[in-house]
């Protein structure tokens, strides 16, 4: 599904990557962890423009279709009403972006709203609804849990869940990584360290 081969990567004069071999095999799920400042999310950013990278190469399968979960919510336009916008990631009929949504856990009023007056929370949800929609089947994912209650995170493991294809995942969330992922890996110092299992078993390694 990717593959990086000698990758150097930085974020101003801040080494990211150093030189790293890595690969995400397919219908892997991983979670990708680190301090503060390691430089995770410049690497998730730098993965949808693989051409960009400036020493070393990153391959993704010709067949990858990547969908992107962004912390900033940068995906989102903000002047349309929830049921325009989901209609606008996929061909289907109102009734259905109605009946889609409310699984997101949103109302009918909130529905016909406009995107720019929804919460952080609501944000998140409707970026993370839209996603799962265009059906990617390779799922990058930055900080998803962040200003989702409890309901809205069950809601997004039930999706993750029946999401056939690939997971990388950025996440501090032990508790949403440990029913996630199968795979940890470490970004610290420029290099990667991989560990077997979910965040308690990174956390016990």
């Amino acid at each position: 599904m990717l593959v990086l081969e000698d990758v150097s990567l930085s974020f101003g004069d801040r080494p990211v990557l150093e030189d790293v071999r890595w690969h995400l095999g397919d219908g892997e799920r991983v979670a990708l962890v680190g301090p503060n400042g390691a430089g995770k999310s410049v690497l998730m950013k730098q993965l949808l423009d693989p051409e960009g990278v400036s020493s070393g190469e990153i391959k993704i399968g010709p067949s990858i279709k990547i969908g992107y979960y962004a912390q900033e919510q940068e995906t989102l336009n903000d002047d349309l009403d929830l049921i325009s916008e989901i209609r606008q990631s996929a061909p289907v009929s109102r009734e259905a972006a109605v009946a889609y949504l409310l699984r997101f856990l949103f109302t009918y009023d909130q529905m016909q709203q406009p995107i720019g007056k929804l919460s952080g929370g609501e944000r998140s949800r409707l970026q993370l609804a839209k996603l799962v929609l265009e059906r990617p089947n390779l799922l990058l994912l930055d900080e998803p849990t962040n200003n989702l209650d409890i309901p809205a995170i069950e809601v997004l493991e039930e999706a993750l869940d029946e999401f056939v294809g690939t997971v990388l995942v950025i996440s501090h969330d032990r508790y949403f990584v440990d029913k996630v992922v199968d795979r940890v890996v470490e970004l610290r110092d420029g290099s990667f360290s991989e560990f077997l299992g979910g965040y308690t078993d990174y956390l016990d390694q």
